[in-house]
This record gives structure tokens, sequence and C-alpha cells, in this order.
């Protein structure tokens, strides 16, 4: 009798647990890794990147083969209608859970950034640590575009920039609930990364088209500035508080100079407007000198470029009547009881009144000769 009363416990037991019939299968779903969003004529267009699960599988033991790169494309009075359009054309279900990156086109950046924000914040399948990049290129060619030794999509600008800038930090990325967080503020920028396509640079067998970060768009006082390039934004990499050491190269590819341990300081002077000193602090390390100038040469170089690039980049932000550096920011955080919102809002390039480089140079162990002892 017992053993009866437990096997009708246990089988009842049984019925209760939940099992596997409605799972799907992983390799029936197209993943979306990234949207692209653009505006034409009236409509808006929109695109995403979709990858099978073969495209990121059986990373390990044999080489890898191209997986082809799923893209869509639809037009609608509204991103949501175009969306719409694909979820009902798809042949596999569609799965948003892996959405990384958004790109926009210039176009949606100088007309409808607001209409994007809004559809954000009302869909619950992009979250708000996606990154979020700008373009002038055509948005179906830069998702076509390529990583290197075959592999997926993934291992690209795209969708790893903090891996890639790593190496070489130069411009900043942004995730979007950064960029929210900034555009509503009352003084200086916000920055939306640009990503160009590369054709001359990288071959496997034929060229190879790469992604990558070519400048930065530029937003204040939630309205469309303008477009910088990396060169001009040369300035900011001084400035961005990145614990990471920075090449220079003064005049020529045969003296070269990294400089580490930054840290750059803005002072504040109460005037009648604000007005502010950049002070910029590090050592420096020869790592190449094969005309054998001497530190103190190379240092009153090196010091001068870095000076020269900032007031450079100051002037551009003047040009589109913002503070691309953010300067001002410092009397906002701390001296809004002196100043007004509006009389911070009045920076320019003359409200930088000095640029202080000190950089330490060291020898190192660089190459092609050694350098002149110092006159003591």
């Amino acid at each position: 009798m017992r053993n009866l009363i437990s096997f009708i416990i246990i089988t009842s037991l049984m019925f209760l647990l939940t099992g596997c019939f409605g799972a799907k299968e992983i390799e029936g779903e197209t993943y979306i890794t990234a949207m692209g969003m653009d505006y034409k004529e009236g409509a808006f267009k929109l695109y995403f990147q979709g990858l099978n699960f073969g495209n990121i599988a059986k990373q390990e033991g044999g080489p890898l083969e191209q997986q082809p790169i799923l893209i869509g494309e639809a037009k609608g009075e509204s991103l949501a209608a175009a969306l719409g359009e694909l979820e009902q054309l798809t042949a596999l279900p569609l799965n948003y859970g892996h959405i990384k990156t958004i790109i926009l086109s210039d176009s949606i950046l100088k007309e409808k950034i607001e209409v994007v924000m809004d559809l954000i914040s009302r869909s619950p399948f992009l979250r708000y640590n996606i990154f979020i990049f700008g373009t002038g290129e055509n948005l179906k060619s830069l998702m076509e575009t390529q990583s290197f030794f075959n592999y997926p999509q993934l291992y690209t600008v795209i969708h790893r920039p903090e891996e890639v800038i790593h190496y070489d930090y130069s411009l900043p990325i942004i995730k979007y609930h950064q960029f929210t967080s900034r555009y509503y503020r009352s003084v200086g920028t916000t920055l939306i990364p640009s990503l160009n396509i590369d054709n001359n640079h990288f071959t496997e067998g034929e060229k190879k088209s790469i992604a990558h970060i070519n400048g930065e768009y530029v937003f204040s006082k939630q309205h469309f500035k303008g477009w910088l390039s990396k060169k001009e934004f040369s300035g900011l990499r001084w400035l961005t508080g990145q614990n990471q050491d920075v090449f220079i190269r003064p005049g020529n590819e045969n003296l070269s100079v990294r400089v580490r341990n930054l840290k750059t300081k803005i002072l504040v002077s109460k005037e009648k407007n604000p007005s502010y000193k950049i002070v910029v602090k590090g050592k420096g390390i020869m790592t190449q000198n094969s005309k054998n100038k001497t530190l103190k040469e190379v240092e009153k170089e090196i010091n001068k470029i870095i000076k020269n690039e900032i007031l450079s980049t100051v002037k551009k932000g003047d040009q589109l009547n913002t503070d691309v550096l953010n300067i001002s920011e410092k009397s906002y955080k701390y001296y809004l009881n002196h100043w007004s919102i509006d009389t911070i809002r009045k920076f320019n390039a003359h409200s930088v009144k000095q640029i202080q480089v000190k950089i330490k140079l060291e020898p190192g162990n660089y190459k092609y000769g050694n350098a002149k002892k110092d006159a003591a």
C-alpha cells in the first residue's frame, strides 16, 4: 500500500514539471546585432544587420568559413512602420536581444534625432547600453563591411569599439544612456562618433572593406552643430582623462614619443565672464630618434605640438559656436552661484587665456641611435 501511494505521488509530481515543448531552436532565428536608420525625401528607411547562429558558432577547431551577412531594408512613414514591414516579411523570427549598435545617417542626426530617441525609449528590445554612431556612408554598404581572417562581423569596430580604441585611443565612443544624459545639459557638447568605410589599406586575396571611426558629430543645447574630423579633434585626446598612452610623432616618422600618466587640469578665473587655464602634465618616453635630437629639443617640440592641438580644436569648436572640449563645464559644475548659465554659455576661443603643457621626457630604449647628452 505504501508503495502504491508513493507511485501515485511521484506520477502526479511529474505532470507538474515544465518541459521544453515551447523551446525554439537557436539555429531557427535571425539574431539582429545592429540597426541603421535613415531619413530621405520625407520617409524613414530602416536597416538591420542579421546573423545566424552559424556566424558566431564553431570558432574553435578548424579554419573559419566566411558566413554571409543578412541585411534587412524597409521604408515607411515612421521607423516603427518600417520595422513592422520587415517583421512581416522575414523567413525566420527576428531576435532583438543581441542588438549592440545603432547607426544613424547624417540626415537623421541633423533633422530627426529626437524621433530616434522616442523610438528607443518606447521599444523594450532597444536597451540603453547600446553603442550609437553616425555616418555619411551608405548604411547598407557600411553593414556589409568585413572583419579580418573570416571572423564574423561581430569582430569589428561597429560591435566592439571598446577593444579597438583600447590600442589607439583618439576619439571617444558613446553609449546611448551617456548620450541622453549629456544631450539635455545646459552647457557643453555631446559627441557621436562617425563611421567611414576604408577600402585601401587591407587585403586578403582581395581588398577588404573596413569600418573605422573618422570623426565626431557635435550636438549642443539639443541642436546639431556640425561634424569635425579626427584631425580637427586632435586636441581632445589631451583632455579626455583616459589613463592611456598617447603616441606623438613631431614633424616626421623618424621621431616618436609615447606620452603616459597624463593629468589635465582646467582652472577657472573669476572675472566678469569666466576664463580658463588648461594645464597638461605627463611623462614622455622616447621610442624613436634617428636624428639624435637632445631630450630638451624634443621635449620643447612636443609641448608646443600639444598646446597647438588643444588650441586648434578649441578654435574649430568656436567656428561651430560650441565648446567641443567641454571646458566650460567646470564653471557650470562648481561656480553656478557666481555666473548665470547664459554667461557660462558665452564660451569662445578667447575664454581660454592660457594653455600650459609640461611633458617631462625620458630617454627610453628607442631605436636608431643614441641621443646627445643634454648640456648641464
